[in-house]
């Protein structure tokens, strides 16, 4: 690979099937690649605290690789496994996963944990890179290679350098939302009305996941919800500036928790819920109907909340705590 300047952050999720060499070989790879390799293991016992740590990681990295030994590994309280909550969340925030698949090098998992892995892999495969490794010697060469085509293709955003930043964008973007907060102050002072939403707020049409029997399967469903109630959701995640695509993911991870006991209702033999996604054209209705009243504004693909947006969120807070 060529050496640059660029430097990548690698987010690595295992359960501990695969071995700690497995994992080392992985992660020396990585380095010599100019990446740095970030991430946990799932142990046996994996807590909450420990899967926020995770996304966390995921969420900062530029892409993910999975190491798959022979089990399904430990589930979480949505029924879901934690290594496939991991690939999950790494494509709802559309960053590149590469699956590397060290079965044969793993020991013999029980056969009901084996359906549940198989199940797994045959959804990754359809979804994901997958790269099989029969003997420890492949690891590097397979790895090597896959993160080449990565690079090259231009799907790795990288670390922005200090002082890349474009300060005369910033300046501007300030200066608009400093104009729309002093005419929202002006209509109030003259006792006008405020602009208003308008239109009614489109149904959230969204697809997700249901896991019953080891089997996953996708169904379809809508949310309707006010124009302040929807704000109430998207808001608190734009309180520091995003791009879109991880916007959209925590919003449709907030989406899922809302919605639970109504899937569960609609899916009552359901072992959990998982990879909520949101319809594009809904969600683009979602957030251009906000930039428009000025509450949001988004610049070089970074979504941010605006002073005016802050202010229409604490209103709507105050009128929810009376």
């Amino acid at each position: 690979m060529t050496v640059n300047n660029e430097r990548y952050l690698a987010c690595i999720s295992s359960n501990q099937s695969a071995g700690e060499q497995v994992r080392r070989d992985v992660a020396e790879t990585l380095a010599g690649l100019h990446i740095v390799p970030t991430g946990f293991s799932f142990p046996p016992l994996t807590d909450g605290y420990l899967w926020k740590l995770q996304q966390i990681a995921l969420d900062d990295a530029d892409f993910c690789v999975l190491i798959l030994g022979s089990d399904y590994g430990p589930v979480s309280e949505t029924g879901v496994g934690y290594l496939h909550r991991a690939a999950a969340h790494a494509m709802a925030t559309e960053k590149p996963v590469l699956v590397l698949v060290c079965e044969a090098l793993s020991e013999s998992p029980s056969k009901v944990d084996h359906l549940r892995y198989m199940n797994m892999l045959h959804d990754l495969r359809k979804q994901a890179r997958v790269i099989d490794a029969v003997h420890p010697t492949d690891i590097r060469d397979l790895l090597e290679k896959a993160v080449e085509e990565l690079v090259e293709g231009g799907r790795l955003r990288g670390w922005q350098r200090v002082g890349e930043g474009s300060t005369h964008t910033e300046v501007k973007v300030l200066q608009q939302q400093i104009g729309e907060l002093r005419e929202y102050l002006d209509q109030v002072r003259r006792g006008d009305q405020p602009k208003g939403h308008g239109n009614r707020p489109p149904a959230v049409d969204y697809r997700v996941k249901v896991f019953r029997d080891g089997n996953m399967t996708t169904h379809e469903h809508a949310l309707k919800i006010g124009w302040d109630g929807l704000f109430e959701l998207v808001a608190p995640l734009l309180t520091v500036p995003k791009r879109e695509a991880e916007w959209k993911a925590e919003v449709e991870e907030r989406l899922l928790a809302r919605v639970q006991p109504d899937l569960r209702k609609s899916h009552p033999k359901a072992h959990g819920f998982v990879a909520l996604r949101v319809d594009g054209v809904v969600f683009d209705q979602i957030k251009q109907h906000y930039r428009r009243l000025g509450w949001v504004t988004q610049v070089d693909g970074i979504w941010q909340l605006t002073a005016l947006g802050e202010h229409n969120w604490a209103r709507l807070e105050n009128q929810s705590s009376i």
